[in-house]
């Protein structure tokens, strides 16, 4: 009696298992029997809108699956944790820095065996960017907005100084002297800036990289205080503190608190280095004489890529037209819209060398718009380590001093990788 009791609720149970599943799996089902998925998504209302765009593309080649699209413009990565944990996670969801803190969860599916069956050439559809999607050997998320940091120069403060334009032959050097020409003075006051160089990890990282340096070697151990992190991390600093050709932070805080984009739309800046996002508020200067260029060089060319990519989490039932999804929305037709919109760089490089990019009224008089193409070829690939918020704090603590009160670079980089070892060795 008591083995039969106990095959009765083995089956009860099993029975139970089953229909909670065909239950979920239903709920993932059109009314009318078709898939659906959820996509979520960050920005401004202009990003919801283009996304919307694309998936209505989407919708015309995948008529049988319908995707809603989740907006979540503040507190993203805490509110898509919340739904993993309550498993209700998203099938499709935008990332980007983060990706690896997600992959070393195991909440992101491989992309591997997608990518082979639809026949995929990654090098030739995104260039190298895709790599900062990878983790030994897995592919997590397709690249989908693109751009990189690029140099937006005053061409009337460049004339005024006799200093010829940057191109992508810019050294070290060139940026050094072309700044100390363009910086002004009134009296002991400095009314006009050569370059805004900044504490945001992007823009002195990117200096490491050009000197033949980096943050982790291949075997993901730090280096950060290796004598060409050194090196760059002093000529960084030494702009601000040295050569005074660049804003401090206290320069900005007197200034009203703003930052290197501000400065450069009140034409009080000759040289920013930043994303795609600036040409919008510099368009919106009346008589701002602007132009762009690839980022300079040393050793090495090297840029820090922005914009993000499309995963998909492993709590998905339907990962096969998830996939189709993002392929759809990062190959040519799906990419489009993010340039008609004036949203971004596309991540696709066929779309990124078109005519429709290069030809695009992105601002109000003809910029070189080719400057993308150039910097997707500069791309680093990034220390995208599951620790990556820990190694931001590390950063912002560690170096505030350097920044601030041109403390000592290399007892920065020291601490730093002390920390970075014990950090890493959790």
């Amino acid at each position: 009696m008591k083995k039969a009791n106990i095959f009765l609720l083995t089956i009860m149970l099993f029975l139970g298992v089953m229909l909670t599943a065909c239950s979920s799996d239903a709920n993932s089902k059109s009314d009318d029997g078709k898939t659906k998925l959820t996509f979520t998504m960050w920005g401004g209302e202009s990003d919801k809108e283009t996304y919307q765009e694309r998936l209505d593309l989407a919708k015309e080649k995948f008529p049988d699956i319908d995707v809603e699209l989740i907006y979540i413009p503040k507190e993203y990565a805490q509110k898509v944790q919340t739904m993993i944990a309550g498993n209700t996670a998203p099938d499709i969801m935008q990332l980007a820095e983060e990706v690896h803190i997600y992959s070393s969860k195991n909440q992101l599916a491989p992309l591997n065996e997608f990518i082979e069956s639809a026949e995929i050439d990654l090098d030739a559809r995104f260039g190298s960017v895709y790599n900062n999607y990878s983790r030994e050997g897995n592919v997590y998320a397709l690249p989908d907005r693109g751009g990189s940091i690029i140099v937006y120069y005053n061409k009337d403060l460049f004339d005024e100084a006799g200093v010829e334009y940057p191109t992508e032959d810019w050294t070290w050097d060139d940026l050094l002297t072309a700044s100390q020409k363009l910086t002004k003075k009134d009296g002991d006051k400095i009314v006009q800036w050569g370059v805004g160089v900044g504490d945001w990890w992007p823009l002195w990282m990117s200096f490491m990289y050009q000197n033949g340096g980096g943050i982790l070697d291949e075997d993901g151990n730090p280096i950060i205080n290796s004598p060409e992190n050194i090196e760059a991390m002093q000529f960084a600093v030494d702009l601000i503190h040295k050569y005074q050709v660049a804003p401090s932070n206290k320069d900005y805080a007197n200034m009203g608190d703003i930052g290197a984009d501000q400065l450069f739309a009140q034409g009080k800046l000759a040289i920013d280095y930043t994303g795609f996002w600036n040409i919008g508020g510099a368009s919106e200067v009346e008589d701002l004489n602007w132009d762009i260029a690839p980022l300079w060089k040393n050793k090495e060319k090297g840029t820090i890529p922005f914009g993000s990519g499309l995963a998909i989490t492993n709590q998905s039932k339907h990962k096969e037209e998830a996939f189709k999804i993002i392929e759809f929305l990062t190959g040519e037709e799906g990419q489009l819209p993010i340039v008609e919109n004036n949203q971004d760089a596309p991540a696709n490089v066929a779309v990124l060398e078109s005519d429709t990019f290069l030809e695009k009224d992105f601002a109000k008089h003809p910029i070189n718009t080719d400057t993308f193409a150039k910097s997707a070829e500069m791309i680093i690939e990034m220390p995208l380590i599951p620790e990556w918020n820990e190694m931001q704090k590390l950063f912002t603590d560690n170096f505030a001093d350097v920044w601030t009160n041109n403390g000592s670079v290399e007892d920065a980089l020291n601490k730093t990788q002390q920390d970075l070892e014990k950090l890493l060795k959790k």
